[in-house]
């Protein structure tokens, strides 16, 4: 009888263990891969955020720029209409400053 019930309780075990054991390895295997995955993106976002920051100051640098040629346009474009202005006085004979 003693080897009757360790047959019986030994395929028992087989049937709950083995499968369990198998499912615990894939289990612990998919959680691996997936943390890696998870380190990777992590990697991707840094220097994302890295080239992000570069753009970022990159444009600061060109909207100084840019105002700074505007200021200067509007210089140039107030020393033409004053040199405009004269030389019409100019050609009409008109009294010089």
């Amino acid at each position: 009888m003693n080897a009757q019930l360790w047959d019986k309780l030994k395929d028992l075990l087989q049937l709950l263990i083995l499968p369990s054991l198998a499912w615990s390895l894939w289990v612990s295997r998919s959680v691996e891969v997936m943390q890696i995955q998870l380190q990777q993106q992590g990697t991707q976002l840094q220097e994302a955020r890295t080239r992000l920051d570069a753009v970022n100051a990159r444009a600061l640098d060109t909207e100084g720029r840019l105002v700074k040629i505007e200021t200067t346009l509007q210089g140039l474009e107030r020393s033409l209409a004053r040199i405009e202005h004269l030389l019409e006085r100019s050609l009409s004979g008109g009294p010089r400053p």
